[in-house]
């Protein structure tokens, strides 16, 4: 790190290398079995350097999630989805960063994931687009709501992994017409 703090370029490289082994590593086994040192012999980083940066793997998972939410609240807050209003820009906005960081959601929601990781998936849909929803589906009642809510959110984060996991074959526009156009469906069948 420089003088003001900001990292230099041989840090965001031996992060971007620490990253890009744990992910390798995720693919394989749960992060409880990824040790400190299989870790930096695979990304060629002394251990003394990685605990620089982190106290665990524990730790660098948490930081690395929590810089991609940092990062995720940051383009859905932006003026331009938020003055919007409408459903379908603001999806395509979701999955457009999610293809942006595919290594990473890839494998957080893997079988080998983290489950503090899936959770905070859901809970971001469900307070970024539930409020779409409301509106498509004006004469809920609470509970109908809810249980709409938790349909759509489980569906959302299901086309998420099917997504990641057959390559992005679709664009971030097509996949987020798909999704708008199963919501207003279903809103049609549920409520009615």
């Amino acid at each position: 790190m420089n003088k003001s703090g900001d990292e230099n370029r041989s840090v965001r490289n031996t992060k971007k290398k620490l990253r890009e082994s744990l992910l390798r590593l995720m693919a394989q086994k749960p992060v409880n079995a990824i040790t400190v040192r299989e870790l930096t012999e695979l990304a060629d980083v002394n251990r003394g350097t990685f605990y620089f940066h982190y106290s665990d793997v524990h730790d660098m998972l948490e930081k690395i999630e929590e810089d991609f939410f940092v990062r995720f609240h940051a383009v859905l807050s932006s003026e331009d989805i938020q003055k919007d209003n409408q459903t379908h820009p603001y999806l395509q906005a979701i999955f457009s960063f999610l293809a942006e960081n595919q290594d990473l959601c890839k494998i957080l929601l893997s079988p080998n994931g983290d489950m503090i990781f899936m959770n905070r998936i859901h809970k971001l849909v469900d307070e970024q687009c539930s409020c779409f929803w409301r509106r498509a589906a004006p004469g809920s009642s609470p509970a109908q709501f809810e249980r709409f809510n938790a349909f759509i959110i489980g569906g959302c984060v299901g086309v998420i992994q099917k997504w990641l996991d057959d390559g992005l074959q679709e664009t971030p526009e097509e996949i987020s017409e798909f999704i708008a156009a199963a919501v207003t469906a279903s809103v049609k069948a549920c409520i009615t």
